[in-house]
C-alpha cells in the first residue's frame, strides 16, 4: 500500500462502515494520522481524522474495551471507508468557512 489517496480538506462519502447508520455520510478530511491498525482489518491503514459535512449529522463508533457506542459529528476513519468526491485533481477543494463574511465571492469561479 502506498501513500494515502486523500488530501486535507477533501470531501469524501463514507461507505463500508460496521454501521448501517454510518453509511452515506459527507464527510471533510481534517487530519490525517498515518497507518494505523483498525479493528477487524488485517493489515494497517490510512487512517483521517473526519468531519460531517453537515450540521445535526453524526457518526456512530464502538468502544470494544469500554464496550460502548458513541456518538460523534467528527473521529479517526480509515480510508477504505470512505469514497472519494471531489477530484483527485485537486480541482472543486472546498474550505468550509466558520463565518460567511470571510468568503468573498467576487473570488469564486465554479
Amino acid at each position: 500500500m502506498s501513500g494515502p489517496r486523500f488530501g486535507v480538506g477533501e470531501l469524501a462519502l463514507t461507505v463500508y462502515n460496521r454501521f448501517t447508520e454510518n453509511r452515506g455520510k459527507i464527510v471533510i478530511l481534517k487530519e490525517y494520522l498515518g497507518k494505523l491498525n483498525w479493528p477487524l482489518i488485517q493489515e494497517p491503514q490510512h487512517v483521517w481524522v473526519i468531519e460531517c459535512a453537515c450540521r445535526d449529522t453524526y457518526l456512530n463508533y464502538l468502544y470494544p474495551r469500554h464496550r460502548e457506542i458513541t456518538r460523534s459529528s467528527s473521529g479517526p476513519m480509515p480510508e477504505c471507508f470512505l469514497k472519494r468526491i471531489t477530484p483527485e485533481s485537486g480541482q472543486a477543494v472546498l474550505e468550509l468557512f466558520e463565518n460567511s463574511e470571510d468568503i468573498n465571492f467576487n473570488e469564486v469561479t465554479v
